[in-house]
């Protein structure tokens, strides 16, 4: 460790070359800026009202190959002006005490000298639990018979964007202000918003809307983003544990045409990038409080793949019967040995920090190989695979996206291969509603239409659909009927879906200037195109410790949808004999339970732990009585419920 005046020394020494490179730094981006226009880049300026359940659209359908930065201001009342339940657009964050629980469940449940909590504040729209739960209902003594509503938020409450509402890891709390800033690529249509908010009514059985009585509203503003901030800022700290530095993620992305995610970062060979600091505060002569801000230039800008986190791609491969045919009427290699080949080769060239899952397909899919960064696993299980039956390729794509939803990564993305058209359940559709699930942030496929007979319909009808895969997942179809240009494919996704990565910028960061110092703002600035991109982050300090931390920050992008079971009933309605279907994810315990109206256990199907897969149990409730049932499935710590109706 350096000593005391070794790193006053040092720390001089970089101070000067520091006020140099700032110097030379600023008087490019100047110059630059004084031939390019600063980019006017609000798209437009919205108002959800929570008083109505409409559904605002954009004016313009969004560009594919664009990221838009969306900032949501505002909060609204979900009860009227007295007796509030407040939220904001990620969710609840007050509940008056003197609500009626005719139209608001408790939120601390009092029975004797006991107090029960039902539900914690802040509560996110995201949260797909019922509150009273199931649990509470039935375990609180007294609570069943004085309850007269529950709330589910995720189901039925709260602002959304496309359907859906703001990921939980946009915001870890509510932010000041209830301003919230996330960002997004276009998806080619309107973004669509609205205020959801209606109750489960227990009286009379059925979800009652209350929109009658909301106040206020709230405000979205739509810009087009060049700069991407693409993880949240990590600190730098000297040998005296001081905050000396943030490392900001950053891309800066152009549409390219030739990129297969349509457009490439072009930040590793800017030379004119400058960043604005905003820090509070400080004191005026009049001693008020005043906000220090000045520009600066980066101490380095790296690109270097070691600092990313690396990909999650969900490879799925086609093991049909037809796979063992040869390649094309010019290549005459069989089509499953090819596949495996350039397949363990595409392995090969993943990073240390990249993730692969393998999955298969014939008459159904499988999954081969869970994620893992083990290079001997992922080829032993493409090693294994052998040619035989139809081609399930729709079930495998549904099977895909449920299994790379849940993988933490944000940079995710399916490579499809297939040599046909699906001719096994489900129908395309039923892929295509999948997609839609997740019009905020889908799932990219790249998918490979390998040795595809052009004048048979059936191939051409499978093209159709790889194509379309693609189109709406903004990712992109190759065309392939040689070994050769297989090889050429799967260079080429690495380049641009593993390769093609945000950058980091090391930004100097000033001492504490006192208590109130906790909110900084970071712009970057860029001139592209003839005009001044710009985009904003926040961080938080604890400038009331003796050392400057980094304490969270606001730096909001899309990590996808939440992690959640999957689970389908069917039939239901039924006669009491249906059949449930699940996937688990990772390893873990599974239980599942079926419970009466009243909330009575009437059995329990299994409790027990269960590897990763899609698993079917038949269920028998024909002695059962007709009625309303619920079938609470509980995997690795998650709970979903499914409502069941038996008519006889």
């Amino acid at each position: 460790m350096l000593n005391t005046t070794q790193y006053s020394y040092e720390r001089t020494t970089m101070k000067r070359n520091h006020i140099l490179s700032i110097v030379f730094c600023l008087l490019g981006f100047m110059q630059t800026y004084v031939t390019a226009q600063p980019g006017k880049s609000v798209k437009e300026v919205m108002t959800v009202k929570a008083n109505s359940p409409e559904i605002v659209k954009t004016t313009f359908n969004t560009d594919p190959g664009s990221l838009y930065t969306i900032t949501v201001t505002g909060s609204f009342s979900f009860t009227g002006n007295t007796s509030k339940v407040m939220g904001d657009a990620w969710g609840i964050y007050s509940v008056s005490p003197n609500v009626s629980h005719s139209v608001w469940p408790f939120m601390t449940f009092v029975n004797g000298n006991d107090t029960y909590p039902i539900y914690v504040l802040q509560l996110p729209y995201s949260d797909t639990n019922s509150y009273p739960t199931n649990t509470q209902m039935n375990t609180i003594p007294n609570l069943r018979k004085n309850v007269r509503t529950r709330i589910n938020a995720f189901k039925h409450l709260g602002f959304r964007l496309d359907g859906q509402p703001l990921n939980p890891r946009y915001a870890g709390s509510f932010e000041t202000n209830h301003t919230y800033t996330f960002q997004i690529p276009g998806t080619g249509n309107p973004f669509k918003f609205n205020i959801l908010d209606s109750i489960e009514s227990l009286t009379l059985e059925r979800l009652i809307p209350g929109y009658s009585d909301n106040v206020d509203e709230l405000t979205v503003t739509i810009e087009e983003s060049v700069i991407q901030f693409c993880e949240k800022p990590v600190g730098i700290y000297n040998p005296l544990g001081e905050l000396i530095a943030l490392d900001v993620t950053v891309g800066v992305f152009v549409k390219d045409s030739n990129a297969v995610s349509g457009r490439k970062n072009i930040l590793e060979s800017a030379n004119d990038l400058a960043i604005f600091h905003k820090v509070g505060c400080g004191l005026d002569s009049n001693n008020s409080i005043v906000d220090s801000s000045f520009f600066l230039c980066p101490d380095s800008i790296s690109c270097d793949q070691k600092k990313e986190k690396g990909v999650a791609l969900a490879m799925v491969l086609d093991r049909s019967g037809s796979m063992m045919d040869f390649i094309s009427p010019t290549d005459s290699r069989i089509r499953i040995e090819a596949a495996k080949t350039a397949s363990k080769e595409f392995v090969d060239r993943l990073g240390p920090k990249d993730e692969a899952m393998i999955i298969s397909f014939s008459d159904t899919s499988k999954v081969d190989q869970t994620w893992t960064n083990n290079k001997f696993l992922l080829k032993d299980a493409i090693d294994k695979l052998i040619p035989s039956d139809f081609t399930a390729m729709n079930e495998a794509v549904i099977r895909a996206i449920d299994s790379i939803k849940k993988h933490p990564n944000p940079n995710r993305a399916i490579i499809l291969l297939s040599d046909g058209g699906n001719n096994r359940f489900p129908d395309f559709n039923a892929v295509v509603r999948k997609i839609k699930e997740d019009t905020i942030n889908p799932l990219p496929i790249y998918s490979i239409a390998f040795g595809l007979n052009k004048e048979d319909p059936l191939d051409q009808a499978g093209l159709a659909d790889l194509k379309e895969l693609a189109r709406l997942t903004r990712g992109k179809t190759f065309e392939v009927y040689s070994s050769a240009s297989l090889d050429s494919v799967y260079q080429q996704l690495t380049r641009e879906v593993i390769n093609d990565r945000c950058c980091v910028i090391r930004v100097p960061v000033p001492p504490c200037r006192g208590v109130c110092d906790t909110l900084r703002t970071i712009k970057v600035f860029m001139p592209v195109n003839g005009k001044v991109e710009i985009n904003t982050i926040t961080y938080r300090t604890k400038c009331d410790s003796v050392n400057t931390t980094v304490d969270e920050t606001n730096v909001f992008i899309n990590y996808g949808d939440m992690d959640s079971p999957v689970s389908e009933l069917m039939p239901n309605p039924s006669n009491g004999h249906t059949v449930l279907a699940y996937e688990v994810g990772t390893y873990g315990n599974v239980s599942i339970e079926i419970y009466a109206q009243d909330g009575t256990l009437i059995r329990t199907i299994l409790n027990a732990p269960q590897d990763q897969g899609r698993y079917k149990i038949a269920l028998d409730l024909s002695g059962e009585p007709q009625g309303y049932y619920s079938v609470v499935i509980k995997i690795d710590g998650m709970t979903i419920m499914r409502p069941m109706i038996i008519t006889k």
